[in-house]
């Protein structure tokens, strides 16, 4: 071999060395998308959307279908790493989600499992209902008093009286600030249920393939605590309260009591975790931010039909979507 042959073959591995690593966040993928309803069946003419990433700035190259009868859709693009997707028929709630293929599992020019199938599925939409529902992260309630037992109506949106108009304490907010300043607090919330049968009840959303309705479409008879505690503390009192962005509440209050036993409630949900934030303004206290839905007829449906929300005239940073 000469040296100059040597050295074009030298060149041209440089070349190709170069332009794979150019282009390597690029190379080919295929998913599939299984489709299923509640009950684990296929669902066939469903619509999906498979965008596969471009860049950074989540540009995507977007290839769209209908499943077959077997409830699948397969899709096939050049992508960074990441696919996202999205399913919707007339009568199901749509579900999204995301595929990242691992950067270490890449076979040649192509990212690796090839194929995968993923399963989504398909709420029905079965009977949404008005409902109270409110993004307080966008309005947060600063509470009046500190190291008192106060009354919040989730239904006048406002602390009970004297501190507001509210006339049911559907939630009894608890408060205790230590804060000496800088990273060194400490705030302190607890979540109380007056009635017999209210209370409060954790759920966590682990699923990645997220259906425009998170959480179960009637609430449980049972399981419901009658406190919940919140911490948010600095760096030098150490890790407080673990928020969660999966995880989600189940809330009955109002509930009535007939012979010893529960007659009815109402019932709600939280979604996404109940936090605290440093006060709003100087020398105000610690707000409460959380976003909630409450059925006032009395069922355990928690589907909720945005187009009949009963707050009116919310500002637009105040709505909620399904879920």
């Amino acid at each position: 071999m000469t040296r100059l042959l040597f050295f074009c073959l030298v060149l041209m591995s440089s070349m190709l060395s170069t332009i794979r690593v150019s282009y390597a966040l690029m190379d080919t993928a295929k998913i599939t998308v299984l489709v299923v309803d509640e009950s684990g069946n296929p669902v066939e003419g469903a619509e999906v959307g498979v965008g596969f990433g471009e860049n950074s700035q989540r540009k995507e190259r977007p290839v769209d279908g209908f499943t077959k009868s077997d409830g699948r859709f397969s899709a096939s693009e050049t992508c960074n790493s990441f696919v996202g997707f999205r399913v919707k028929k007339s009568g199901y709630y749509m579900s999204s989600g995301q595929y990242i293929f691992d950067y270490e599992k890449k076979g040649f020019f192509r990212w690796e499992p090839w194929n995968p199938e993923i399963t989504v599925v398909l709420r029905k939409i079965e009977n949404p209902v008005p409902m109270y529902a409110r993004d307080t992260r966008e309005s947060p309630i600063e509470i009046p008093v500190l190291g008192k037992d106060i009354g919040f109506d989730l239904i006048a949106f406002d602390w009970v009286k004297p501190y507001g108009r509210g006339s049911h304490s559907d939630f009894m907010f608890n408060m205790k600030v230590m804060d000496n300043g800088g990273n060194d607090f400490e705030y302190q919330l607890s979540v109380k249920f007056t009635n017999k049968f209210d209370g409060i009840q954790a759920y966590e959303e682990t699923s990645t393939n997220m259906s425009m309705l998170l959480l179960p479409k009637n609430a449980p008879l049972s399981g419901y605590k009658k406190e919940l505690g919140v911490f948010l503390k600095g760096v030098k009192r150490g890790a407080g309260y673990s928020w969660k962005n999966n995880r989600n509440y189940i809330v009955r209050v109002r509930s009535e009591v007939e012979n010893g036993k529960l007659k009815k409630a109402m019932y709600g949900k939280i979604l996404s975790d109940i936090s605290l934030a440093h006060p709003s303004k100087k020398g105000g206290f610690p707000t409460i931010q959380f976003k909630y839905y409450l059925n006032p007829d009395y069922t355990r449906n928690l589907e909720f039909d945005p187009k009949r929300n009963l707050f009116l005239n919310l500002p637009d940073r105040e709505q909620v979507r399904i879920k």
